[in-house]
């Protein structure tokens, strides 16, 4: 086996490997270890282990433990600063190469990123989160939707009833009060249909264009700058267009609402990315598109943040909460994720990352996720 077929055979290993000499000069990063470290094997090779981490980060700290104590090492949850995306949390084993015993043994450094793991358990909670909110609102729908009939039909007899000004106006607000509660009912029940989705391929950045065109109507976006940062190479993907164009509709007027009184500005990006490893039958993996929404508004309180995909939880005068968890619906019906990042002071983030080919159970059922 030459160097090529050994590059090859560690590039097709899910984990990222660093092989390091035994001075600390880097030799060789495999392909998951470029994409976690965001750095390519060309650029990595011949650099020092401790000029890529700093020389007080735990990697560096676990190498030369090794190199004392010849033997290996492990640290886990160690994290990992990025400059173009989210910092990372890996697991770390530093194992020497050769003579265990000898100082001119190498050493390679296993990275396992934990980002998928974490993904999966996220989707899985968002399933099941959505499925609680579904019996619910079948719930709500039985016992509130018959008795608010029956409340607007006698508001509308109250009505005709009387000739004088303050018993008409009081049957009135009934009425608006009945058919407020009953329209938020309709929106809960987007959780409890089985409705399905309208699969055909779309134009991500033309569903953002179409948004955005519509939002540059609305009062919210005055004097909001809009910036799009889309990448070109993102092919066509499988999904439903109203509903994604519903979810970005309310993601967006979130965060113009957001802004709403201090100003800022509204960032469109979108990416492609392979950290979710989506795989087809045969084991190849399906690239994820992941579209942000982004403010520069006051941010979210972490206390707050947890909670605002909680249908009918809001923080907005005349809010009614349902417009997270409804793209949450959505987003989580095509196989994807959302999710919402904020520093206070610093705006916040809607994140939706969804697999290129479409929904698992729309399309492909015997597609699997590892």
């Amino acid at each position: 086996m030459d160097i090529r077929d050994l590059h090859n055979v560690l590039d097709a290993v899910l984990d990222g490997v660093i092989l390091v000499d035994p001075s600390g000069q880097i030799l060789h990063v495999n392909a998951e270890a470029s994409r976690i470290l965001e750095i390519s094997s060309e650029k990595a090779a011949g650099s020092r282990l401790e000029g890529l981490f700093g020389p007080s980060h735990p990697v560096s700290d676990l190498n030369r433990q090794v190199r004392h104590e010849r033997r290996s090492a492990v640290a886990a949850d160690v994290s990992i600063e990025r400059r173009f995306d989210n910092d990372v949390v890996v697991d770390v084993v530093v194992s020497p190469v050769g003579i265990e015993q000898s100082s001119n043994a190498g050493y390679v450094i296993e990275l396992r990123d934990h980002t998928l793991r974490s993904s999966l358990r996220e989707r899985q909670s968002q399933r099941e989160q959505l499925q609680r909110f579904g019996h619910i609102a079948a719930g709500i729908a039985h016992e509130v939707k018959n008795p608010l009939g029956g409340i607007r039909g006698a508001a509308e007899l109250l009505r005709s009833w009387s000739d004088e000004e303050r018993p008409q106006r009081a049957a009135e607000l009934i009425i608006h009060e009945v058919d407020r509660i009953s329209g938020l009912v309709d929106q809960l029940m987007v959780f409890a249909r089985g409705d399905q989705l309208k699969l055909a391929p779309v134009n991500v950045h033309q569903i953002l264009d179409d948004v955005l065109a519509l939002l540059a109507m609305d009062p919210l976006s005055n004097e909001i700058p809009v910036h799009r940062l889309y990448d070109p190479s993102i092919p066509e993907l499988h999904a439903d267009r109203d509903r994604m164009t519903q979810v970005f509709l309310n993601l967006a007027r979130n965060a113009l609402q957001a802004m709403e009184e201090s100003g800022g500005e509204l960032q469109v990006r979108t990416r492609m990315a392979l950290e979710d490893r989506i795989t087809r039958p045969d084991g190849r993996p399906i690239p994820t598109v992941i579209i942000e929404v982004s403010d520069t508004g006051p941010g979210i309180p972490p206390e707050v943040l947890g909670r605002l995909a909680t249908p009918f939880f809001t923080t907005r005068q005349g809010g009614s909460g349902l417009g997270l968890a409804v793209a949450r619906q959505w987003v989580t019906r095509h196989d994807g994720s959302l999710r919402v990042s904020s520093e206070i002071g610093q705006g916040a983030t809607a994140r939706v990352i969804l697999p290129l080919h479409g929904p698992d159970t729309e399309r492909d059922p015997d597609r699997r996720t590892t």
